[in-house]
């Protein structure tokens, strides 16, 4: 996701990869199989896994279609009964319809298997056994099969969701922004369906991002390793732990904190997350844990003064909260403008399509001055 590409490249040097790049949107990285199954795996910010299978230059859809019946797709069809799906990013005048690019690549490797083989293999859109994606930029293609299958957001544990729920990659991309890393008290006071909680949950257990994810496009492919999967599931299992800090969420509504709970039902350790019932605004603040906020942003979830309402949080942090730190998502600026603390640290995110900003509030009493001539290491 835009924002989290210095997230995940570091979650690539922890697991090992070489020769990392950042790119927009993503990295480029290498890695060996067990590498491939672990990306997939245990990253927690990665979306999508691709593999690279071919680039060409070429500059009429002609050469397109040409360019794509080059690549022996035999090898990855194995039977007939292979199914196949297709993406297409196209930033190009080439095909002004990235539609189209879909189409043409479907009928190059379709017409390749009914010459060379005799048969037409079906698209699924659903579960297929394999999938592709084709990015061409202005003369530049490049082909690529997806490792993942499904975008790799969905771990498989979200039963129930509430009200414009955030994405997990994104709340674990926070997490991960705000260095939290399970030893301290973490809390969620407007938890929705509990995004916040599940992935801090998986952090501080270390708990693989894909362990409920049923199967891996990979999987489906002819030089599928078995012997390396499973190595690479029971390595991660060994390093699972009991939390060391305390992990908090509520919320206002009673069909929130109801789905929270419904969502939390696979994770082991569940019962050590602390839930209620309760208004943010008229709660009992803590001290010396980090607090994470997603409040509405009077767009998908609309209120009567947002303003006001982002005061009122602040206010609440000020009084109630010293000692500890706030982590707040907005994609209302105007509203957190006005929100009355003054931020150490700011990153830009695009939160489903929302272009949206993470504040990080230190939150103690005193001028900060104070602050740091008592704790001068402190400082970021």
């Amino acid at each position: 996701m835009a924002g989290l590409e210095a997230v995940l490249a570091e979650e690539a040097e922890q697991l090992n990869l070489t020769n990392i790049q950042p790119i927009t949107r993503g990295i480029t990285c290498e890695g060996n199989w067990a590498q491939l199954y672990k990306c997939n795996y245990l990253m927690r910010t990665a979306i999508r896994v691709l593999v690279p299978l071919a680039e060409f230059t070429i500059k009429t859809q002609d050469e397109y279609y040409e360019a794509l019946r080059t690549i022996n797709w035999s090898h990855y069809f194995t039977n007939q009964k292979t199914t196949f799906a297709i993406g297409a990013t196209v930033f190009s005048e080439i095909f002004t319809n990235s539609q189209f690019a879909t189409y043409r690549c479907k009928d190059a490797i379709v017409d390749q298997l009914m010459d060379k083989h005799g048969y037409r293999p079906n698209v699924n859109l659903e579960k297929p056994h394999l999938v592709f994606q084709v990015h061409l930029s202005g003369e530049k293609l490049s082909v690529l099969i997806d490792s993942s299958g499904k975008s790799l957001h969905l771990r498989n544990y979200k039963e129930r969701a509430y009200k414009a729920p955030l994405n997990e990659v994104m709340a674990a991309g926070i997490i991960k922004l705000s260095g939290w890393d399970g030893t301290q008290d973490f809390y969620d006071p407007m938890c929705g369906s509990g995004t916040f909680t599940t992935e801090a949950l998986m952090v501080a257990a270390n708990l693989p991002a894909g362990q409920f994810i049923e199967r891996f496009s990979f999987q489906n492919w002819p030089d599928y390793h078995p012997e390396i999967w499973q190595s690479v599931k029971e390595s991660a299992q060994a390093y699972i732990k009991s939390p060391e800090g305390n992990l908090y969420a509520s919320d206002i509504n009673d069909y929130a904190v109801r789905d929270l709970k419904k969502n939390l039902q696979k994770h082991k350790f569940r019962d050590l997350v602390n839930i209620k019932k309760a208004d943010f605004l008229e709660s009992t603040g803590k001290k010396n844990g980090v607090v994470f906020l997603n409040p509405p942003y009077d767009k998908r979830i609309k209120m009567r003064n947002i303003t006001n309402f982002y005061r009122d949080i602040a206010d609440k942090l000020k009084r109630d909260w010293q000692g500890s730190e706030a982590w707040v998502i907005s994609g209302n600026a105007q509203a957190m403008k006005n929100f009355g603390l003054k931020p150490t640290q700011k990153h830009t995110l695009d939160n489903g399509g929302i272009s949206s900003k993470l504040y990080k509030f230190e939150l103690y009493g005193g001028s900060k001055k104070a602050k740091y001539q008592s704790n001068p290491r402190s400082r970021d």
